[in-house]
Formats: structure tokens, C-alpha cells, sequence
């Protein structure tokens, strides 16, 4: 899923993730790090898919003068390599927090994925270079620290790739690795700085895994930032990964008011509701309601209800004054709650679909597919139309590709 559209975020704790400079797995830990997740919170983590096996080793070091946290995970012991299957069988049968072992199932299988399609590979998958105890510590302590830290969304901004050429155990290859490409298929991406791989498969997965949807800076409080510093100091661009702990702000119960209009019909033909409603939807009304209600005299008729904001309020009652028919109408100051809520566009087999989904104060997620994209690909496939909302939803809930 891709291209998050904020409309209207509110309050909620936040994680926003800025990849000025790229993103590997250790820049990642020792930002979360850096940030005040405990090393031996991390450590532990690890430990419960391959105890003693690993070391970590924190330093605050300066990349082009400025300061980061430098996570360097050692291998002590183990095999050399493990195959896909059996660094997957490691993480199920370690007893971790169920997001963390199922985020590390899931960003295990998707290196592996995108291994298999960057070497042509249909059959057993080799992870080569990705196989070894510190793409696990990485993978397994990142989403153990990102757990602890309990926030209610993950935003990334577009993710630096680099430039140049990387040599690996296949061969010198292109930036971003063949690997990494695939992994970012649908993010937000960039190409500055030095002639280097500023992301590695390991930090796409990652984030791609993590970030709920990516842009800019949302509207936020932030009420802390950690600064993870990469292996090499590139001259003339800091090889640091930045992430921002905060609040998202927006318009809340307290500081968004609202005006109702009010007016009672009960000489309107129907078919001139609809373009009365049309022409307030289309000059600033909120929300337009039309509701059946018996009127004076005992007639059915209909209560016209317009939300507006109080800016918009004299030209609204002007148009309803107008063009209802109505002889006097009504009003009164009104608040909203509104709860954080975004677009995000899945793609599927036949287009994309915008999904739109909403955060309840306890922290659950609600989403439904806007109907409009349904019904284009429904009438343009032949697809029933809530066959078609099934698959949507079964992809952007990871069930379905």
C-alpha cells in the first residue's frame, strides 16, 4: 500500500521515520537506540532467537560533524549462514511479542521475495549476504524497540537510495541492489548525495514493513528525536538516519468549531432536493443532510441539516434562503470530534483503490475501500462489486497479494 493521504490527523503517538540519508538495519537500531529504547531491552529480543550468537556495540560517533548513535552488531558464534526457511523456523519458535515474530516473518519473507525475483530464482531461496545472524539481530531488534515504543502510527519520509555501484557476492551491482528495488516498489524514493548505496534490502524492508504511509512531516508535536549514524563517514553528507517521537496535531474536540443549519420543506418536489444539495456541497458545506420528518400540519416533509464551518455559515444560510423555498431557518454552534484519519491506496491486479481508514482512541485501526474505485473496477472487470471489496481489503490487511 502506498501514498498515504492525511486528512485530518488528531492527536496519537507518532514515529516518523527520516531517511534523508538512507536507511540500513544498524542505522535503524542505533536511532531507536539513540531515541531511548534500552540496549538490553533489544539485546534480550535478540537473544531469544539466537542466544549467544551476537554482541552489540554502542558508540556515539560523528558523521560529517555531526553526532549519531553507531549500532555494530558482532557475530560470535554460530553458523556462517542459514537458509530463509531456517531463519524463519528461529523466529517462530522464539518467544517474542506476536507483532515482532510476525513483522520478522514478514520482513524475513519479503527479503526473501525479493531475492528470489532479483536473481530469477522460482525455487529454494538463498539469502547470501542477508543470511547471517546480524541481518536477524537487525530485522528482530528494530521491531522489538519499535514495539516497545507503543505509537499509534509509523509515517516514512521518501527513502534516499544512493547512487553508483555496490559490490556483493554476485558481482558489482547497480544502486539501489536489484534486492532493494523490488522492496521499494510503490515508496516514495530519491536519488542524492554521494555515488554509494545509502539503503540496503534489509533497512527498505524495514521500513516498508513499519511505515504505515509516507510524506512529509505530518502536523506533529515532537517530543524527542534519535539520530542513527551508518558504518562509512561519507564526505559532504551525513550518513545518519533521523526518527521523531511526538504527537500528531490537528483539529480536536476543543478547537474545531462547526455552525448547523437547520430548516424545515415541506412544498419541495424531490427531484429539486438533489441540486440544492449539490450547490451546498459545492460552496463549503461539510456535510449535507436531507431527512424525512412530519411537518405543521401533519405533512411529510424533509429537515435540510448543513454542517459549515462558521466562516462559511452567512453564505450557506444566504443559499438556503434562496433556493429552498424555506421562509426562515435556524441555527446553532456545534463541535466535532474527529478522529485521525488518512487515505491510503492499495494496488491490486486491476487498479488502485483508495482505502480510507480512521484510529479509535484505543489505538485500532477501522478501514473500508472508497466505493467510487470499487465501482469503476467492478463495471469495468465484471467483478461483483463486494467480491471485489473482499480482495481489497484482503490485500491491504496482508492476507492477499
Amino acid at each position: 500500500m502506498t501514498d498515504v493521504d492525511k486528512a485530518g490527523s488528531t492527536g496519537g503517538k507518532i514515529l516518523y521515520i527520516d531517511p534523508f540519508s538512507g536507511v540500513s538495519g544498524d542505522m535503524f537500531l542505533g536511532a531507536l537506540i539513540s531515541l531511548g529504547t534500552p540496549l538490553e531491552m533489544i539485546r534480550e529480543a535478540v537473544e531469544r532467537v539466537i542466544p549467544g550468537e551476537v554482541a552489540f556495540h554502542v558508540a556515539e560517533e560523528k558523521r560529517c560533524s555531526l553526532a549519531g548513535t553507531r549500532c555494530r552488531v558482532e557475530i560470535t558464534g554460530g553458523p556462517g549462514r542459514r537458509s530463509l526457511d531456517g531463519l524463519l523456523d528461529l523466529v517462530r519458535e522464539a518467544d517474542l511479542p506476536r507483532p515482532v515474530r510476525d513483522g520478522a516473518v514478514k520482513v524475513l519473507n519479503r527479503l526473501g521475495k525479493a531475492e528470489a525475483l532479483a536473481h530469477g530464482s522460482a525455487g529454494s531461496v538463498h539469502l547470501h549476504e542477508l543470511g547471517g545472524q546480524d541481518t536477524l539481530a537487525d530485522v528482530v531488534g528494530t521491531l522489538a524497540a519499535v514495539h516497545a515504543l507503543s505509537v499509534d502510527r509509523v509515517q516514512a519520509g521518501p527513502i534516499n537510495l544512493g547512487a553508483g555501484t555496490v559490490r556483493t557476492e554476485h558481482g558489482v551491482m547497480p544502486v539501489p541492489a536489484p534486492a532493494t528495488a523490488y522492496l521499494l516498489e510503490g515508496v516514495p524514493v530519491r536519488s542524492m548525495g554521494p555515488e554509494v548505496e545509502l539503503t540496503t534490502p534489509t533497512g527498505a524492508a524495514l521500513v516498508t514493513e513499519i511505515a504505515g504511509g509516507y510524506g512529509p512531516v505530518p502536523p506533529m508535536t515532537i517530543t524527542k528525536v534519535g539520530t542513527g549514524a551508518g558504518g562509512r563517514d561519507n564526505e559532504g553528507y551525513p550518513n545518519l538516519l533521523r526518527v521523531f517521537l511526538g504527537r500528531l496535531k490537528g483539529p480536536s474536540a476543543a478547537d474545531d468549531r462547526s455552525v448547523m443549519i437547520e430548516c424545515g420543506l415541506d412544498d419541495v418536489s424531490p427531484e429539486y432536493l438533489a441540486p440544492l444539495t449539490e450547490l451546498l456541497q459545492g460552496s463549503g458545506a461539510l456535510e449535507v443532510h436531507v431527512i424525512p420528518a412530519p411537518t405543521k400540519k401533519g405533512r411529510l416533509g424533509v429537515l435540510v441539516r448543513v454542517l459549515a464551518s462558521p466562516d462559511d455559515r452567512e453564505r450557506l444560510v444566504r443559499i438556503l434562503l434562496d433556493h429552498s423555498g424555506t421562509a426562515g431557518l435556524r441555527y446553532w454552534d456545534a463541535q466535532r470530534v474527529i478522529l485521525p484519519r488518512e487515505i491510503v491506496t492499495v494496488s491490486t491486479p486491476h487498479g488502485e483503490v483508495r482505502v480510507k481508514r480512521w484510529l479509535t482512541p484505543s489505538g485500532v485501526w477501522r478501514a473500508k475501500p472508497e466505493y467510487e474505485d470499487v465501482r469503476e473496477i467492478a463495471q469495468r472487470t465484471g467483478m461483483a462489486a463486494g467480491e471485489l471489496r473482499d480482495r481489497v481489503m484482503a490485500i491491504y490487511d496482508g492476507e492477499e497479494e
